[in-house]
């Protein structure tokens, strides 16, 4: 199934969905898999204990009534594993893959939803895009072995996890968190769907040319070593969201750069999980 953030046009209200070809059945407010759920994370968790409960839920509202939000609660841990594809921008020379993990976090502000703007910012022109893949935990856990690290996984998405790449020269946290310049969406796919996580391919569009594309399975570190690497740091709730990195393909990549621009449109993928769109617009 697939499980989404949205609001309702009119009132603006935020609420928790699951998504089918007719529109989105309202799940937040319902009893499911040991308790009410009120969050995304609290309905990957229920949708791991009993999907069951939540398959028959009947659609309350239509695709137009709606718009996406980003499928991560307020107040959720956005946390990113960087270089994890061999690649040799933004590095340059002859990279070395990473002993472990490079983590780094995402703060609120930084994300936008499926179908909405990012924001070139004033201050840069290199405004870059990176397709990832995008886990959300559905269960808790702390010091979790590598070989039990998927059953701890509650679904999948898509994330563009926007560079300013001369800022990034600053820090990372400069250059990945610029207000609006990532997204996310447009749902969760819960795990149950995904046979392995390994078999997924990320893909990323602009403009409808094809620049980035590569196998999860390329990845230094696997879904499952990123999952135990982190739970190791600090215990892993549901609802939490891990991005995995992303491959070579990206603007800075090019000769001479491709950066984005004002009316660029993207498409970032993950075929079996869907599709995120997004426009960029100056600041």
């Amino acid at each position: 199934m697939k499980l989404l953030r949205y609001t309702l046009a009119g009132d603006g209200s935020s609420h928790v969905g699951m998504a089918s070809a007719d529109g989105v059945a309202q799940l937040d407010g319902m009893d499911a898999g040991g308790g009410p759920i009120a969050s995304i994370g609290r309905a990957i968790a229920a949708a791991m204990v009993d999907p069951a409960a939540l398959s028959g839920t009947p659609v309350s509202v239509a695709w137009d009534e709606i718009a996406f939000a980003v499928p991560v609660d307020p107040g959720a841990r956005m946390l990113c594993a960087g270089a994890n594809y061999h690649k040799k921008y933004p590095l340059g020379g002859n990279v070395q893959p990473p002993a472990q993990p490079v983590y780094f976090n995402k703060p609120p502000g930084t994300l936008v939803a499926h179908d909405e703007d990012l924001v070139r910012p004033s201050v840069s022109i290199q405004f870059d895009y990176e397709v990832e893949l995008a886990v959300m935990i559905g269960r808790p856990g702390r010091h979790i072995e590598v070989s039990d690290a998927l059953d701890y996984v509650g679904g999948y998405s898509m994330l563009n996890d926007g560079s300013v790449r001369d800022w990034q020269r600053h820090s990372v946290a400069a250059g990945k968190n610029f207000y609006r310049s990532g997204s996310m969406g447009p749902w969760i796919t819960t795990a149950d769907e995904i046979a392995d996580p390994a078999e997924l391919e990320v893909i990323c569009r602009v403009n409808g040319e094809e620049r980035q594309r590569a196998g999860a399975s390329e990845m230094i570190f696997s879904v499952a070593e990123i999952v135990s690497y982190l739970s190791r740091v600090m215990p892993l709730e549901p609802g939490d969201v891990i991005a995995t990195g992303s491959p070579e393909g990206t603007g800075g990549s090019h000769d001479p750069p491709r950066w984005l621009v004002a009316g660029d449109e993207i498409e970032f993928e993950v075929p079996g999980i869907g599709v995120l769109r997004n426009r960029v617009i100056d600041e």
